[in-house]
């Protein structure tokens, strides 16, 4: 009797391009739709801004449907198919993302719907509507402006805030500190030969990877590869990033003060590199601040009464440790001794049994809920290879199986207070 097939093996083939492209392909029929996302990657530099305003520009309009109204009507016409794009951030990287969700062909009464969707989204990339070889000063002028607005707009998400400046001050110097837009006021600097560079480079030389997922087979994936591509041989994908080692010493501490109800803390953990290998650190994350049953919020949150929420994050691309919490400001110094005596508590008398199951189930749940998501299966990937690390969900679940509570002790152990930023409420 054959055995069933595992749903957590790798379900991806690697194929590769002439042109460079690596192509990533699970080729399935259980979803309706097709999903693909092509990932391109440039450093995290002075270029991000204009590549940002890129990403926006490019899926708003072609030369064959010059406006967003003609545009739309298209994308209607393709069963309604998605044209997205996103800049975002990994370790040293910028990562612009272009994609399309479709109807499956043979959803499609025989019309070559998949092959169509993704020639939509080659004229985005590669034949935008320009005026005498320029793009449209129209267009370019309002993108500026959504950018500006946007980067603008980050001051008023006050938790996003407090961690963006929890980044600078941990990792000032490096790109790991760069917001993955750029700043207001290279937003506001952008000029049509910026842009128009950035374009080029990003369609044209960006080296870039494609997932698909869906019912698609090697020879159309490695069509739709070239497509996307265009003509020219594209630059090397980077080696893996490797996480900052940090060096520095001592604490440092930032606070500023706005006029607000409730004060912002955040506290930075260096985390040994050497220790964000396997599962154990992304364990302990979850043990001291990850969900209801964690230390931190069962501490700060339940017992104490101290904070409306209160949680951990690991960023494995930046080797740290990030608390959040949002407290009334005169509980933000009580809060931050909690922090830190939970901290030594776990390390001085380990871990429960119960409560390392608790957050194990949490996180085999959240790697199984992968099948079920295209474009995270799409994401888990991306970050894996883009890190050196295993992309392989059934030998992550086992990593995280084998996960002990000595190793979440020696994980916590190890950590070292590095930056603290707050962000304290006065009262208007």
């Amino acid at each position: 009797m054959s055995s069933s097939p595992n749903r957590f093996a790798d379900p991806f083939d690697v194929l590769q391009t002439p042109s460079g492209v690596q192509v990533h392909l699970h080729q399935t029929r259980k979803y309706k739709a097709v999903h693909v996302g092509w990932y391109l990657e440039r450093p995290l530099d002075e270029g991000r801004s204009a590549r940002a305003l890129t990403a926006d520009l490019l899926t708003r309009a072609t030369a064959g449907q010059p406006g967003m109204a003609a545009f739309a009507a298209r994308c209607e016409d393709l069963y309604a198919t998605d044209v997205v794009s996103s800049v975002s951030g990994f370790g040293p990287a910028q990562v612009v993302r272009f994609g399309i969700e479709t109807v499956a062909d043979r959803y499609a009464g025989g019309r070559p719907l998949f092959d169509e969707a993704t020639s939509l989204l080659a004229e985005c990339l590669h034949d935008p509507p320009l005026i005498d070889g320029r793009l449209r000063p129209d267009h370019l002028a309002q993108e500026q402006a959504n950018l500006v607005h946007a980067v603008e707009a980050l001051a008023d998400d006050k938790p996003g805030h407090a961690f963006r400046r929890l980044m600078e001050t941990m990792h000032a110097g490096a790109p790991h500190a760069l917001h993955p837009w750029g700043t207001v006021e290279d937003a506001r600097g952008l000029d049509e030969a910026s842009v128009r560079a950035a374009w080029s480079d990003l369609v044209g030389r960006a080296p870039a990877r494609l997932f698909i997922v869906g019912d698609v087979d090697e020879a159309v994936a490695l069509r739709t590869a070239e497509k996307l591509a265009g003509p020219g041989p594209r630059d090397a994908l980077p080696a893996s990033h490797r996480p900052p080692t940090h060096t520095r010493q001592g604490l440092q501490e930032v606070i500023e003060r706005e006029q607000l109800n409730q004060s912002r803390l955040a506290m930075g953990f260096q985390v040994p590199a050497e220790l964000l290998e396997g599962q154990a650190s992304n364990m302990f994350a979850l043990v001291f601040g990850g969900g209801s049953h964690s230390r931190l919020f069962k501490r700060i949150r339940e017992a104490e009464g101290l904070a409306y929420g209160c949680g951990a994050a690991l960023l494995k691309d930046s080797a740290a440790l990030v608390v959040q919490a949002g407290v009334d400001a005169g509980n933000v110094g009580r809060a931050r001794e909690l922090v830190l005596e939970e901290l030594d508590r776990l390390v001085q008398d380990g871990v429960a049994e119960d409560e390392l199951e608790l957050s194990r189930r949490d996180l085999l749940r959240r790697l199984e809920s992968l099948s079920d998501s295209p474009r995270g299966q799409s994401y888990f990937r991306l970050t894996a290879l883009m890190s050196g690390r295993t992309h392989a969900v059934e030998e992550v679940m086992g990593q995280v199986r084998a996960v002990t509570p000595a190793d979440v002790v020696r994980v916590a152990g190890a950590l070292a207070l590095d930056s603290v930023f707050v962000l304290e409420g006065q009262a208007a």
